[in-house]
């Protein structure tokens, strides 16, 4: 079983010393340490290797168990996970194209840890950080900034989030907690949701589409 051979750190042996090994119960001509260590490092670094693994494969993409962000089922969204924007940013999330006011759900069951309680400047827009049962952080942007029937961007939040929703509130997954808009500095690019998933903590980003895929699948 190559899951119970041990790996060695560092073989330390005498380069004068011999190495005898024995095979049914016989004594085997010695041979050099030197080569004896090269053919047991060989043998040690197949053994310390997980079954099924190769060398220099990346890894598997890391999906977390979500509810699927939006109502709608027809969103259009491609990995844009670590592009580049500007002012030397990276893009830590995942933009999904659907109409204005598509309601957006909670991902997790959690806390709401911020939303705006007022209108926020133009370039940021109105924004929600989840916090998640399962320790994760889920966050939300460009959400609605328009008054109903407009396009004026200077909608209050509560056409941003659900009615009455605050800070500290607890939510179950699949809850709608907000709807998309295209507030902050979307309005070029129309109305989306912008969604991020930190494992653990704020700042662990990881790509959001592998998880977002599984969610909807789930879903149809």
């Amino acid at each position: 079983d190559a899951s119970r051979v041990a790996c060695p750190l560092a073989l330390r042996p005498d380069r004068k010393a011999r190495l005898s090994v024995a095979a049914k119960g016989s004594e085997v001509t010695a041979m050099p340490i030197r080569l004896a260590v090269v053919l047991m490092l060989a043998g040690m670094s197949v053994a310390c290797a997980l079954p099924g693994s190769r060398p220099g494969a990346p890894p598997p993409p890391r999906v977390v168990g979500i509810v699927f962000p939006l109502v709608a089922d027809s969103v259009r969204f491609t990995s844009g996970f670590g592009d580049g924007r500007d002012g030397g940013r990276l893009h830590k999330g995942q933009d999904m194209f659907c109409p204005r006011w598509t309601p957006v759900l909670a991902a997790a069951s959690g806390t709401v840890d911020w939303i705006a309680t007022k209108r926020p400047k133009k370039e940021k827009g109105y924004e929600l950080l989840l916090r998640g049962d399962d320790g994760n952080l889920y966050f939300y942007a460009h959400l609605n900034n328009d008054n109903p029937g407009t396009r004026d961007d200077a909608g209050a939040p509560r056409y941003a989030f659900a009615r009455g929703l605050k800070n500290g509130d607890r939510v179950a997954a699949g809850d709608v907690i907000a709807y998309v808009g295209d507030s902050g500095n979307a309005a070029r690019s129309g109305p989306h949701l912008h969604f991020e998933i930190h494992v653990g903590k704020w700042g662990s980003a990881i790509d959001p589409a592998p998880s977002l895929r599984a969610a909807l699948a789930r879903r149809r």
